[in-house]
């Protein structure tokens, strides 16, 4: 016999159940992943309205995603780790995704204009998005080799968390704007507000990306987590 009919392989799936291919689809959602940070940078570098409306159409695309991954996750009968475990992997990977988005919709509706630490956040949450691609692309055939991989997104918290210091020193430097005060410069007073209001939009920039950076690593502890129990 050639090959089995297909009333007798419907009867084995009732029977047995097959396993949706969770490794292969998380490794599509990091992509999206990758591609939205791709596309985060894209905006802070350039500063174009129509980037700001690609990382929000990559935001969409990855949340219908997430939920297509969340159903079958309900609708299957066994998984290839804990069930809790595939969750926290749906859930982490889009986190950083989302405030992506909203870092890029409050920018561009605030007007900020980026600067070199915004994009050096982005770029250093962009190659964390890599690792943990990468990560999850070896997960099926062989989870141990992926640690590295998750250990380097974990670890872009604390380079993000130096960058981001940086940022806020860069900030509050507010030396010019109080010596102009003081000598009571032509327009002195409005620019000193207007100053005030740029740190506030700022600030709000980098606390976004600084809460993606948690979000990644945090990411990475969870595949660090599924590498562990199944190795």
């Amino acid at each position: 016999m050639s090959g089995s009919s297909p009333v007798f392989g419907s009867l084995l799936d009732n029977v047995l159940p097959r396993v949706p291919p969770f490794f292969k689809m998380l490794h599509e959602q990091t992509e999206m992943l990758v591609k939205t940070f791709s596309a985060l940078v894209l905006y802070l570098e350039s500063g174009e309205h129509i980037r700001a409306g690609e990382v929000a159409a990559m935001e969409t695309q990855a949340a219908e995603y997430k939920e297509k991954l969340l159903e079958v996750l309900n609708n299957s009968f066994s998984t290839p780790m804990d069930r809790e475990d595939v969750f926290r992997s749906i859930t982490s990977i889009h986190e950083p995704i989302w405030s992506a988005r909203i870092a890029a919709e409050e920018m561009d509706a605030l007007g900020i204009k980026s600067d070199r630490f915004a994009v050096e956040i982005a770029t250093i949450l962009r190659e964390a998005a890599i690792s943990l691609e990468r990560g999850y692309s070896k997960m099926e055939k062989s989870p141990s080799s992926a640690d590295g991989d998750a250990v380097a997104a974990t670890r872009c918290r604390a380079s993000i968390d130096k960058a981001y210091r940086r940022a806020l020193a860069a900030l509050y430097n507010v030396d010019a704007t109080l010596k102009s005060l003081q000598e009571n410069d032509t327009n002195a007073k409005v620019d000193a507000m207007n100053h005030v209001v740029d740190i506030l939009k700022r600030r709000e920039m980098y606390r976004h990306l600084h809460f993606a950076g948690r979000q990644m690593a945090d990411a990475g502890s969870v595949l660090h987590g599924i590498i562990v129990q199944l190795s």
